[in-house]
């Protein structure tokens, strides 16, 4: 017998409000149809629907087993073409904002959730990367997550950074290196340590060692989510020496 999904109570009256209605029997419809063409549970479902309402959900999210919290995750992408649509569809009428609050926020955080799946590197990026403006400081602590990732990984016996470290822990050939990536694949370690050769002076130099304007928050965001595809990498690569 499949067990009945248990929808947050104050959730759902958060989500009925922006509809302007005094109960949620609107919102478990809202909340069915979009698990099902999401193809995801009913309470991975509210979530998301309350994330297109520009509502606030962190609390909510953590309390749901890591299954559900993943589907979320999955389903973000959902979002963010359909901020102006739900504007439209909501009674009441919408006030203005300014800029990087409310909606557009929760928007943003929804962006950055699905960008960065890695734990640590989110927790020391999302505040920045919602920010304002200096946008180099995103990069600056990515860059920061992934040398720390890799020192702990390769274990050098003495302090080494930027592309020392990489040199210590990465060599393009499988043979000579320290970590290797998974699978092995001789073409797969040569182009990883390549790009892990390049990043530190492109971009860890770049934003550690002077203060720079010239990164807008989607240049970081970018960045920010392709160090989150090395960081699984190194996680998965295996220590050989």
């Amino acid at each position: 017998m499949t067990r009945r999904a248990i929808l947050d109570p104050t959730l759902k009256q958060k989500i009925a409000s922006k509809l302007g209605k005094k109960d949620t029997k609107a919102v478990n419809n809202l909340v069915s149809k979009l698990a099902a063409k999401l193809s995801i549970s009913a309470e991975a479902a509210l979530i998301v629907l309350a994330k297109r309402y520009g509502i606030g959900t962190a609390i909510f999210q953590r309390r749901l087993d890591p299954t559900k919290q993943e589907e979320v995750r999955d389903a973000l992408p959902s979002i963010f073409g359909e901020k102006a649509k739900v504007v439209r569809a909501t009674k009441q009428k919408v006030p203005k904002k300014r800029p990087g609050g409310g909606g557009k926020r929760e928007v943003l955080k929804s962006a950055v959730e699905y960008l960065m799946k890695d734990a640590e590197l989110r927790e020391r990026c999302e505040d920045i990367l919602l920010a304002r403006s200096k946008f180099d400081r995103p990069i600056s602590q990515a860059t920061l997550v992934l040398e720390d990732r890799i020192r702990k990984k390769a274990e050098p016996d003495k302090k080494l950074t930027g592309e020392n470290l990489v040199g210590f822990a990465f060599n393009e050939e499988v043979s000579k290196t320290v970590l290797r990536v998974p699978g092995g694949d001789p073409e797969a370690q040569r182009g990883f340590t390549q790009i892990l050769r390049g990043v530190f002076p492109a971009f860890r130099n770049k934003t550690h060692h002077s203060v720079t304007d010239t990164f807008s928050r989607e240049d970081a965001m970018r960045v920010c989510g392709f160090i989150d595809v090395l960081l699984l990498v190194i996680d998965k690569s295996d220590k050989v020496k």
